[in-house]
């Protein structure tokens, strides 16, 4: 089985702290998101870790320091504008390297309650993928949605109206090596706009039996500044993340994230990200990311 990691986005809803760092390294209560994922890889294994020519230097530096093994696979892209899509990416991937073993993927941005390790586990030689309980089926308008009997998914739309269940389709799939070709020929038929992952297991759902790996508890799909945020406080008891190299005096900080050597003086933040290399003086900040060396300062 080959593991691939996908972490070449460029995650433009958190600039402007994703403009010189990867999202999947962003610390969440002190540890990189590909901390939580790496950590529950199967035994001896050694993940393909796909990024963009713009960040596999940072990727590269802290692989060497994190005692973590992986195979890096650089695409040649420096912008969102470069980028193929997930399922062109994956089905490029595929081809580069000649994969042609059983390839369990999964999303770089996210935080799992359960370990990739038993998520392998659970593969019997069909398409697998973890469905989340969300518990609320109005929200999962915003996701793919599934219907499922016992483990077998029977249905499966993208972004429904009218959701067939609240148990919606996250970034972790194990696909069976005979499905692999198949990427390219719903590539070649997939309609402007509709080539996601969930567009494909809708698609693949007339042509493969997918079974379903249910789960509750937290899962953090960290795509914004408020799932950032969560993860953070989930992590920390419930508490802001505050760096432990930062200075703080005199300021109410509150359900926010202040990285790094932030210099916080005088001041009040409420569901805030604070980058390292900050200096703010005297502000009330609400709902804001504060890139990296910004310095803000109340005028008198």
């Amino acid at each position: 089985m080959k593991i691939v990691i996908l972490a070449g986005g460029y995650a433009k809803r958190l600039w402007p702290l994703t403009l010189t760092w990867p999202k999947p390294l962003l610390p969440v209560a002190g540890r990189p998101i590909l901390d939580y994922l790496l950590a529950g890889l199967p035994p001896e294994t050694v993940p393909v870790l796909s990024v963009n020519r713009r960040f596999a230097e940072q990727f590269s530096e802290w692989l060497s320091r994190s005692g973590y093994r992986a195979e890096l696979a650089v695409e040649e892209t420096r912008a969102e504008e470069e980028k193929l899509g997930a399922v062109g990416a994956l089905a490029y991937l595929v081809e580069r390297l000649g994969i042609e073993e059983d390839l369990l993927v999964v999303g770089g941005d996210n935080i799992f309650p359960f370990g990739l390790a038993d998520f392998a586990a659970a593969y019997s030689g069909k398409a697998l993928v973890a469905l989340y309980r969300l518990g609320d089926r109005a929200a999962a308008r915003r996701y793919g949605v599934a219907a499922v009997e016992g483990n077998r998914v029977v249905g499966f739309v993208e972004k429904p109206e009218d959701p067939p269940s609240d148990l919606v389709s996250t970034a972790c799939y194990l696909f069976p090596a005979r499905v692999l070709p198949l990427l390219g020929e719903f590539l070649r038929g997939a309609e402007a706009g509709k080539d996601a992952p969930g567009y494909f297991l809708q698609w693949l759902l007339s042509r493969e039996p997918i079974e379903a790996y249910v789960f509750d508890g937290p899962w953090f799909d960290i795509g914004s500044r408020e799932a950032y945020i969560r993860a953070n406080l989930h992590f920390n008891g419930g508490e802001s993340w505050i760096s432990p190299h930062a200075r703080i005096r005199d300021s109410a900080i509150r359900d926010s994230v202040i990285l790094g050597d932030a210099v916080i003086e005088g001041c009040v933040l409420e569901r805030c990200v604070v980058d390292a290399g900050t200096h703010l003086a005297g502000v009330s900040l609400s709902e804001a990311i504060v890139g990296r060396g910004s310095d803000l300062r109340r005028v008198p």
